[in-house]
């Protein structure tokens, strides 16, 4: 039997995007860029790389609020989409979360 992945209870989170560009979405220091709905990644993705964004400035995000912006969606199905971030240079493992990279790192 598979093991299924398990999110921890909290994620820490570190920015490494650059100054806010002039083109981003979002409130003060909650924005993400609009260019991650453009990208060739699924649509979970996407949608967890902005609400990823979102928490940067808290520096973590729980277990929670990771399902909470992916409803519907299993702990194995939000593990496989933060993956996809990692797997094409947008976000990078650290020892205790993820460093969260601008989409302009992108790597196909």
């Amino acid at each position: 039997m598979k093991a299924r992945p398990v999110l921890p209870e909290v994620t820490l989170l570190h920015d490494a995007r650059d100054a806010r560009p002039e083109n981003t979405v979002g409130v003060g220091d909650l924005w993400y860029e609009p260019e991650i709905w453009t990208l060739p990644l699924p649509p979970a993705a996407r949608v967890l790389y902005a609400g990823l964004c979102s928490f940067l400035k808290h520096g973590q995000i729980n277990r929670k609020d990771l399902r909470n912006i992916l409803k519907d969606y299993t702990d194995e199905e939000i593990s496989r989409a933060l993956a996809d971030l990692v797997r094409h240079n947008i976000l990078d493992p650290s020892l205790d979360g993820y460093i969260v990279r601008s989409v302009q790192h992108f790597e196909g």
